[in-house]
């Protein structure tokens, strides 16, 4: 365990008041083993990308579908024997999904982002929505509703505050952005179910748009909300009933672009007090956990050690009012690694290792996938090509 020597200030003009950790910051890593079984759902999963769960078979329990980028079906998980289930053949490059039952029937649709690239002009950006026939077992047939390039974070959110969840895309990069500067706007997109017709929420976003969070935020009243993790840092996106506003929330890692702003966003509670995590900058080495004081939030790099930074969720794994942070690293050491807050008045985090080596994760989910009233993780793994879940056995 490390007490981290210190904190950055970002007020919601984004002001940088004070200095960052430094680069080598690293808390204690605490062997996790007996705290969580890892059970392997597949192997052979080339370019595992994106893991989500959901019930697709409605028989109450929450299945997972994993996305590899370089296989071209998508494929079902069905708990609890994990047996697979293609979903659809014959795509290429597939990125994201989302799923929401928009038809009421009881099973969900899903949307897929799919022939990604993230070279603009080699990217057709498809979005898809699949459709159970009958049987969720047998293959979905398969609608497009878009091509809008570099398509890349697909998300079911309630804006309205109605329970009639709109699809938000969010690309890449825009047309005229290049590596490595990626100099160029970016829009964040919706879909109304049944018509499917793209709505612009924004065009302000800039760089690389990588994180995007549905989530309740301050006092919307039954709406969600858009956290959007980028270059420009971190900024909610908020509809009102009638029209969008966005406003700048932190500012990110503090380093000159194109190493600025944040990669992952997440949102937790460390009793009744919201936090934001991210991992910055782009693909990057840190963990960030912000804390609001005041009008301003204050930044702390609880681990600057990571390798390919590249999915980050929250949940409350001990029931003990605080949410941990569950971050995955494609590279380097390729594993999952767990964060927990020891004391949250100074700021103290521990880290453990979810996964030792055996997961170089770009996707992970929370979930309670045993019916036990625990929150488990799902993780899958880009260079590892596989899928896994961490059954939560405190």
């Amino acid at each position: 365990m490390t007490i981290l020597p210190g904190s950055t200030r970002v007020a919601l003009t984004m002001a940088v008041l004070f200095v960052s950790p430094g680069a080598g910051t690293r808390p204690t890593e605490i062997p996790v083993a007996s705290r969580f079984r890892t059970h392997t759902i597949a192997t052979g999963l080339d370019g595992g990308y994106h893991v989500v769960i959901a019930d697709l078979n409605g028989d109450g329990r929450p299945d997972v579908i994993a996305l590899a980028s370089g296989l071209s079906e998508l494929r079902w998980y069905q708990n609890p024997t994990w047996e697979p289930h293609v979903l659809v053949a014959g795509i290429h490059d597939p990125i994201n999904a989302a799923v929401f039952d928009t038809d009421g029937d009881g099973i969900p649709e899903i949307a897929l982002a799919h022939e990604f690239s993230n070279v603009y002009p080699e990217s057709r950006g498809l979005v898809s929505i699949l459709t159970h026939d009958g049987d969720p077992a047998r293959p979905w047939s398969m609608r497009e509703i878009d091509r809008l390039p570099t398509s890349h974070r697909l998300r079911f959110a309630d804006v309205d505050g109605t329970g009639r969840k709109v699809l938000v895309n969010a690309p890449l990069i825009g047309p005229r952005a290049v590596a490595p500067d990626y100099r160029d706007r970016v829009p964040v997109v919706i879909y109304r179910p049944g018509r499917w017709a793209r709505e612009t929420v924004t065009n302000d976003e800039e760089g690389v748009v990588h994180g995007i969070l549905p989530a309740a935020w301050e006092d919307d009243a039954g709406r969600e909300s858009l956290l959007v993790a980028g270059f420009l840092g971190v900024h909610v996106l908020r509809f009102d009933g009638r029209r969008w506003s966005r406003t700048a929330v932190v500012d990110g890692n503090p380093e000159p672009w194109p190493r600025s702003g944040s990669s992952e966003v997440a949102l937790g509670h460390l009793g009744r007090e919201r936090f934001i995590a991210t991992i910055e900058p782009w693909h990057g080495n840190e963990v960030v956990v912000y804390r609001q004081r005041g009008s301003g939030w204050v930044r702390h790099v609880i681990d600057a050690a990571i390798a390919d930074g590249h999915t980050l969720v929250a949940g409350d794994f001990d029931a003990d009012g605080r949410d941990d942070l569950v971050a995955g690293e494609r590279a380097g050491r390729r594993s999952v690694y767990l964060y927990h807050s020891v004391d949250a008045e100074h700021d103290t985090w521990s880290k453990d290792l979810l996964d030792d080596g055996g997961m170089a994760a770009a996707g992970c989910a929370v979930a309670d996938l045993n019916g036990d009233g625990k929150p488990d993780v799902a993780c899958i793994g880009t260079a590892t090509a596989n899928l896994r879940w961490y059954e939560n056995v405190r």
